[in-house]
């Protein structure tokens, strides 16, 4: 009997053996080393590779085969056969940065294709954020913006979320105060199409219209057919101001019963020291500890950016409420945006990004006009123009920055004329890895890459493993800066040396004519 079980047992090693495939097994090359009978695509040898994972950084080599890492270890040179090598020695390899929070649409020509993503290290953008969505209206479905933007292509690969305040237009709801069982059932049959055709999720934008009018009877039953396929909810909570942050969590912890929840571009509204910033942070890590699944993501600079709505009060924000308010009420508009605009750091704290006096402060604009800085916000009209708003400060935030399970986002598009569209992720690794020494390489890479990853189940991304798609940033670290400052808003990055999607090489240069690589990620097919 111990012969024949022998026997038995050499016949099946050997038909394994004889199973040979064309592309090499992610886990006998884990063991063994990479198959040097085949050629690979993609060999990136002789750096410092930080995986993404959090883990310490290690000396290796990366093979790439197709759009997939092949191996990841010790390469014989002598050996490996390859359609095109990348020598990495001195640099960091690292898994593509992905964005949290991201605005934009590659089918949009003034996008370009979302190349300036690229530009910062960034291989995959979430779309679909505070509320809104590219792809969610009258005019195109979900699934056809799809299938558009793999046909024409993308720089970096997409993933997006379905909005909540596009649904609540396409629902009837809009701007209602309360909208029907009727409409919230269509809100939500929308919302399990976006997300059987691919959406990791819902977002939300709770402080714009028409999400401020969402009530927790609303959002309860969104989020139990979000958590239903395991999606997440990222929301630009209600408010964020000091004294309204922690009630706006409080509310994003509820939505967390029914499914997985993210605290988008977390900040504090005229914090003023670290510790508001850490008691943030202690009341979403003590909800966690109670088994509610939520996170957060933060950009790295201290002005917002949106329009001038943020000023308004709650009885003039839709346009209708802001007419009558300008002609019925234009007194007591005006009195409480003095006092508005004094909470907000004053008329120098908000800049004009778009139109006649884009780059003016309102402060500089008053003195060119000679009007009161609450008649020029007036006399824009409703939303008025693009402005940033300088109202966050670098100790309260870098609590968030600096927090091992907060990830970076931008918060950017490649219109929007804030530095943090174009230097987000340089700027961490510049000035919180290089310069301050307050994070690790490896914590700063996880927090960009593999902890992102998790958190919106984007499974085939955010490491450097066998197996894992080939999203590759080769980098010079001491030379990552992200040159983009207020004056010189659209100054590129610089520092990538290369970055690699789906196992391409390739050209970042605006407007170039090279092809891009990128793709559109859907969770129900498991990327």
């Amino acid at each position: 009997m111990n012969i024949f079980y022998k026997l038995c047992a050499l016949l099946i090693v050997s038909l394994l053996m004889g199973c040979s495939s064309d592309e090499p097994s992610a886990d006998m090359t884990a063991e063994t080393g990479p198959d040097y009978s085949i050629t690979y695509d993609l060999y990136i040898s002789g750096g410092t590779i930080v995986d993404g994972s959090g883990d310490a950084a290690f000396k290796g080599d990366v093979l790439v085969s197709g759009d997939k890492i092949a191996f990841v270890g010790d390469v014989d040179s002598s050996k490996v056969i390859t359609n095109q090598s990348l020598d990495a020695t001195g640099k960091v390899v690292s898994p593509g940065f992905i964005d949290a929070h991201s605005h934009g649409d590659p089918l949009q020509e003034d996008n370009d294709m979302l190349r300036s993503f690229l530009r910062q290290g960034i291989t995959t953008v979430v779309l679909g954020q505070d509320g809104g969505n590219p792809g969610y209206n009258s005019d195109i479905s979900f699934r056809d913006w799809i299938d558009a933007v793999n046909r024409q292509g993308t720089g970096p690969n997409v993933a997006t979320l379905v909005g909540h305040g596009s649904i609540r237009s396409l629902s009837g709801g809009g701007e209602k105060d309360k909208i029907s069982p009727e409409e919230q059932s269509k809100m939500e049959a929308l919302l399990v199409d976006g997300m059987a055709a691919g959406a990791y999720g819902l977002n939300t934008g709770l402080e714009y219209v028409p999400g401020r009018y969402a009530d927790q009877e609303e959002m309860a039953g969104l989020a139990k057919v979000v958590g239903a396929t395991d999606g997440l909810i990222s929301s630009h909570v209600r408010n964020e101001d000091d004294d309204q942050v922690h009630a706006s969590i409080a509310e994003l912890i509820e939505q967390g019963k029914y499914a997985r929840v993210n605290a988008s571009h977390i900040k504090v509204v005229y914090g003023k020291t670290r510790e508001q910033g850490e008691a943030v942070l202690e009341q979403i890590r003590e909800a966690r500890a109670n088994g509610v699944d939520i996170t957060a993501d933060v950009y790295p600079y201290l002005a917002s950016f949106g329009d001038m709505s943020y000023l308004y009060p709650e009885w003039a924000k839709r346009e209708y409420e802001f007419n009558d308010a300008v002609a019925n009420r234009r007194a007591e508009f005006q009195e409480f945006l003095r006092a508005k605009i004094i909470r907000r750091n004053g008329p120098g704290a908000i800049l004009v990004s778009s139109g006649e006096y884009s780059g003016k402060t309102v402060a500089e604009i008053s003195e060119i006009t000679g009007k009161a800085p609450e008649d020029v916000i007036i006399d824009y009209g409703h939303n008025g123009p693009a402005t940033a708003h300088f109202i966050m400060t670098k100790e309260t935030q870098d609590a968030f920055i600096t927090a091992p399970d907060v990830s970076i986002s931008t918060d950017g598009s490649p219109t929007m004329r804030h530095p943090r569209s174009f230097g987000s992720f340089p700027k961490v690794i510049e000035e919180y890895v290089v310069r301050d020494k307050v994070l690790s390489l490896e914590l700063a890479i996880n927090k960009m890459t593999g902890q992102t990853a998790k958190i919106f189940d984007i499974q085939t991304r955010g490491l450097i493993k066998e197996g894992m798609g080939a999203d590759i940033l080769v980098m010079d670290i001491e030379n990552v800066k992200a040159n983009t400052t207020w004056t010189d808003i659209y100054a590129e990055p610089t520092g990538f040396d290369y970055v690699i999607v789906n196992g391409h090489v390739t050209d970042t240069a605006p407007k170039s004519s090279e092809p891009t690589y990128g793709r559109v990620l859907l969770k129900t097919a498991g990327d």
